[in-house]
C-alpha cells in the first residue's frame, strides 16, 4: 500500500499539468492542440487525452467554432478547480522552499560567523540569493557579490556584482560558493588568488560527490 507522501508524488505531474492546460486555454480560448502541446511541453496524443478528460470531469467546455477549430472554455467548476489546483501548487512550492531554506540554515549552522563577519558570495543564480537571505537571518550585513567576468556590473539584489578575478580572499572572513553544480574550476580559481581551503565554503558537498559518481 503506497503512503500518502508516494501518492502526492505520483499525483504531481499530471495536476501541474491539468493547472498548466487549464491557464493556457483560459488565456486563450482558441488555442490549438498543438500549439497548447508546446506550451505545455508535453506529447500532441497526451494533450488530446487530458483536454477530453477534463472536458468529461465537467471543468471545460469544447466547441468547434469552424473547421478543425475549437474552442475551450472554462466551466464554473473548471474555474474552482482550477483553484484549488492553484492553491495546491503554491503550499508546494512554499514547503519545497522551507526546506531549501532549513537545509541551507544547517549548511551555515557550522560556519564561524557572526554579524561582524564580512563574507564575499560567488553566484548571481537562485540558490546565491538564498545564500544571501541565510546570511541576512544571522544578521550579517557586510556581503559583496562576485561572479565571472561577463556578470560584472550587473545587478544583484540591489549589489553591484564584481569580476571574480578582483576578488582579495584576506578581505572577507569566509568566500562562499554559492553553485550547486561543479565548483572545482571556481575553487581553484580562488585559490590561486590565495584563499586558503578552510576560507572558502561550498555547499551539499555529499550531492555533489553523488551526481559526480552517477555520472561515471
Amino acid at each position: 500500500m503506497r503512503s500518502r507522501s508516494e501518492h502526492e508524488h505520483i499525483d504531481e505531474a499530471p495536476t501541474s499539468r491539468e493547472l498548466r492546460i487549464l491557464t493556457e486555454v483560459e488565456a486563450t480560448p482558441d488555442i490549438t492542440q498543438r500549439e497548447l502541446a508546446t506550451r505545455v511541453g508535453i506529447a500532441l496524443g497526451l494533450t488530446n487525452v487530458l483536454l477530453r478528460n477534463l472536458a468529461q470531469k465537467g471543468y471545460l467546455r469544447i466547441t468547434q467554432s469552424g473547421w478543425k477549430r475549437w474552442l475551450y472554455n472554462l466551466t464554473p467548476e473548471g474555474f474552482s478547480h482550477k483553484v484549488r489546483l492553484t492553491v495546491a501548487y503554491i503550499h508546494r512550492v512554499l514547503n519545497d522552499y522551507q526546506g531549501v531554506r532549513q537545509a541551507l540554515r544547517e549548511q551555515l549552522a557550522p560556519i564561524a560567523l557572526h554579524e561582524e563577519s564580512r563574507v564575499a558570495i560567488y553566484g548571481t543564480g537562485e540558490f546565491a540569493e538564498l545564500v544571501y537571505l541565510g546570511l541576512k537571518e544571522i544578521r550579517i550585513e557586510e556581503i559583496e557579490v562576485f561572479g565571472p567576468a561577463k556578470s560584472s556590473g550587473s545587478s544583484f539584489l540591489g549589489m553591484t556584482v564584481r569580476d571574480i578575478d578582483t576578488l582579495e580572499p584576506q578581505d572577507y572572513d569566509r568566500v562562499l560558493v554559492a553553485s550547486l553544480g561543479n565548483t572545482d574550476e571556481i575553487l581553484a580559481r580562488l585559490q590561486k588568488r590565495g584563499a586558503s581551503p578552510e576560507k572558502l565554503i561550498t555547499f551539499f558537498a555529499e550531492a555533489r560527490v553523488l551526481e559526480g559518481r552517477n555520472g561515471q
